[in-house]
């Protein structure tokens, strides 16, 4: 698994700029070839008797070259030398550096870019993997004046960011971390963790990387029998003088024949009405790639007067049902209509050898956005990193001069690195692309919304892992997020790497050991719920439930940071199989996708679009910036009664028994809770229904939809 360099392909440029957007929005083009795979190795074995492969030392310090000198009776274009980790098979895992030795004999030099440690180098024959010498063992010393890697582990001491309702707009959170011991046994709504609901079984349950901390679990297939039903209700939550509410909340659906999942709101302690339906009519049953690991989001009016607002989930499954997991549900005000005009950003990632792709998506972009302020490029922008790879690139630039932003920021991928001599060379082409001096830095988007920070991450370092970073880069991570923070901005921040646990197919284990700094760069990010990581790589689609995704840490703040899949305009991949740990990865087609970000004072908002489609809309998610004031619908005040010239009566009439009034809704000051910041308390207990006298109208009417199955009451609370 070594890359070849793809062959250079003529660039289509465009002269006449009033022509060029019109041009590149042209039908779509036929994908870009995309670099050819090693030829397979030959099936019988090389005979090389008199092949040879020595090394000018045993032992090198990093950074020190490293010169191979080798021999063949059997020389050809495509023999290689590739250096490999000690004990690591050639073709089980790709070479850390390689170069063609197509010569009967000769030299090749490898810079220094191996990290302290056990290497073997190996003569291999015609792009496979068949040795055609004895492999040569060396080590590598650390130089003790050398920079080095950071420490993942080292301690992050930040505390999170304050918002309250004022600015972040929520009246209310609930993590369900405690359900009560009734509804365990009845085997209904439960609260575990993922962890422990996966332990016998998995069957995609382990894919709900939304899930922080204890979830609320209705699952019909690990209870067994024919028939299951079960509800769930939250405290009460203030709505007075608001126009509508918000409900969200993290959710992972798995549908089968005759199951439902359903949403009911109850203003005043009124009749409940559905509002979300997730059933064989709205989500395909077996997987629905857009309800696993998703966020609900529901928007519904407030009537005239309501003083608050009780939401429930009720599921029901027969034999064959599967299951429904939420947490993290969320009510909020809703922001007012967003006014001016935005700073705005194209974003793309994952061109990787199609720069045909890359050219009709900026014409599409450019009709999307004409007056975008900034490109962001978020790695693998070529296929392996040669000479010719970016010269397509740099073709492509220059042919849609005319109609580009100004502003290009690049970030480093993976396969800026794979071409020849090694991660030094590679990085220097990127870095001429970036016109910078270094994989990380900070830039400004300056538009009509306002100043867009936005930081790049990248890798510094040829090992260990895939974005090995410097303890200087984490700092300057730390150090400009709380700058921006205390001038109350969103930050973008890109990294071609995903961090574990955060958008598309990266609750797959191995997605948590790319980044060198994971955990570090998770738990500090996870303080500021105003930033917003971009990041590639994965391929996978928009149309999925995690295309953009709230990522929770224990100890930063409630609402976490916020992650966006940039998708690809190369390839697109998914997940199949039932386990997530051992999950396969397959192509599914060629695709060409990138986003739009609009960023105005108060909110940030990033359209995906599928450029293959003519720029159809794939996916839209707003990010409210929660550092500012939040501007909420309100309700319209409700106008006095006119006043009458009639006197009143001097004697108060009396009522008949027919005029008896109907009971009132209870009233905050008599509900429970009365006097928290929403009704109920921090770490109070949920009851069942029938012990919730003021709740018995819902659960009544909840209880007998589902034929008597039991009722939990949740008790939602406000946490900073």
């Amino acid at each position: 698994m070594h890359p070849r360099p793809q062959r250079r392909r003529t660039a289509t440029r465009i002269v006449a700029p009033a022509a060029l957007v019109a041009a590149l929005v042209a039908s779509p083009l036929a994908a870009s070839t995309a670099i050819a795979a090693p030829d397979a190795a030959p099936d019988a074995a090389v005979q090389a008797a008199a092949s040879t492969l020595t090394l000018d030392a045993a032992a090198y310090e990093t950074g020190q070259p490293i010169t191979a000198t080798y021999a063949t009776d059997v020389p050809d274009a495509t023999n290689w030398i590739g250096i490999y980790p000690a004990g690591v098979t050639p073709g089980d895992q790709p070479s850390t550096l390689w170069d063609y030795a197509p010569d009967a004999s000769g030299t090749l030099a490898f810079s220094g870019d191996l990290a302290a440690g056990e290497w073997t180098a190996w003569f291999l024959a015609q792009d496979g993997y068949e040795p055609l010498a004895e492999p040569v063992a060396f080590t590598v010393a650390a130089d003790p004046e050398a920079p080095v890697p950071g420490d993942p582990s080292a301690p992050v001491s930040i505390d999170p960011v304050v918002t309250d309702v004022t600015t972040d707009g929520v009246l209310a959170r609930e993590g369900f971390d405690a359900i009560d011991a009734a509804a365990a046994a009845s085997g209904a709504w439960t609260s575990m963790t993922r962890d422990a609901w996966t332990a016998e079984i998995d069957e995609m349950r382990g894919r709900f990387s939304r899930a922080h901390g204890a979830i609320a679990i209705a699952d019909a297939q690990q209870a067994g029998g024919d028939a299951f039903s079960a509800a769930l209700a939250l405290d009460p939550v203030s709505v007075e003088g608001l126009a509508a509410v918000r409900l969200t909340f993290d959710s992972h659906y798995r549908g089968a024949p005759g199951q439902s999942g359903v949403v009911l709101a109850s203003f005043d302690g009124g009749e409940a009405t559905e509002v979300l339906r997730l059933d064989e009519s709205t989500v395909v049953s077996g997987y629905d790639e857009t309800q696993m690991n998703a966020m609900q989001d529901v928007v519904l009016d407030v009537p005239v007067g309501a003083s608050d607002v009780t939401f429930s989930w009720v599921f029901e499954a027969g034999a064959g049902g599967r299951y429904w997991a939420i947490d993290s549900a969320t009510v909020h005000q809703v922001q007012a209509d967003v006014e001016g005009a935005p700073t705005q950003a194209w974003v793309v990632s994952d061109i990787q050898g199609h720069p045909g792709d890359f050219q009709q998506g900026i014409g599409q972009m450019a009709q999307l956005a004409p007056d975008a302020n900034g490109l962001l490029m978020v790695g693998d922008i070529v296929n392996s990193g040669t000479t010719a790879e970016w010269d397509e690139i740099y073709d492509v630039m220059d042919a849609t001069a005319g109609v580009r932003p100004e502003q290009t920021i690049a970030a480093i991928g993976n396969h800026e690195r794979y071409a020849s001599g090694g991660f030094e060379a590679n990085r220097a082409r990127f870095l001429e692309f970036a016109q910078r001096e270094g994989t990380y830095d900070e830039y400004v988007l300056e538009g009509t919304g306002g100043e867009v920070p936005v930081i790049v991450l990248g890798q510094e370092f040829a090992s260990p892992t895939d974005v090995a970073m410097s303890d200087a880069q984490v700092a300057f991570l730390e150090g400009r997020l709380a700058h921006w923070t205390d001038l109350d901005r969103q930050v973008v921040v890109m990294t071609h790497f995903p961090l574990g646990e955060t958008t598309s197919g990266t609750w797959a284990p191995n997605y948590s050991e790319h980044h060198q700094m994971n955990d570090r760069l998770t738990s500090i990010l996870g303080n500021y719920p105003n930033a917003v990581v971009f990041s590639g790589h994965t391929h996978y689609p928009a149309e999925q439930g995690d295309w953009a995704m709230q990522r929770r840490t224990d100890d930063g703040h409630a609402d976490g940071f916020w992650s966006i899949n940039t998708m690809a305009m190369h390839i697109e991949w998914d997940a199949v199989g039932e386990d997530t740990a051992t999950r396969s990865e397959v192509t599914t087609g060629d695709v060409n996708r990138g986003s739009v970000l609009d960023v105005y004072g108060d909110r940030l908002v990033v359209t995906a679009y599928d450029f293959f489609a003519d720029s159809a809309q794939l996916q839209q998610v707003t990010i409210p910036n929660p550092l500012v004031a939040f501007d909420e619908q309100a309700a319209a005040p409700v106008p006095s009664p006119e006043p009458t010239d009639e006197p009143e009566p001097s004697v108060e009439p009396t009522s008949s028994p027919s005029d008896d009034p109907a009971p009132s809704a209870p009233t905050p000051s008599t509900a429970p809770g009365a006097g928290d910041d929403v009704a109920g308390g921090e770490g109070s207990l949920p009851q069942t229904g029938a012990d919730v006298a003021w709740l018995a109208a819902l659960a009544a009417a909840v209880v007998a939809a589902l034929g008597g199955g039991l009722l939990v009451r949740q008790r939602m609370r406000r946490r900073a």
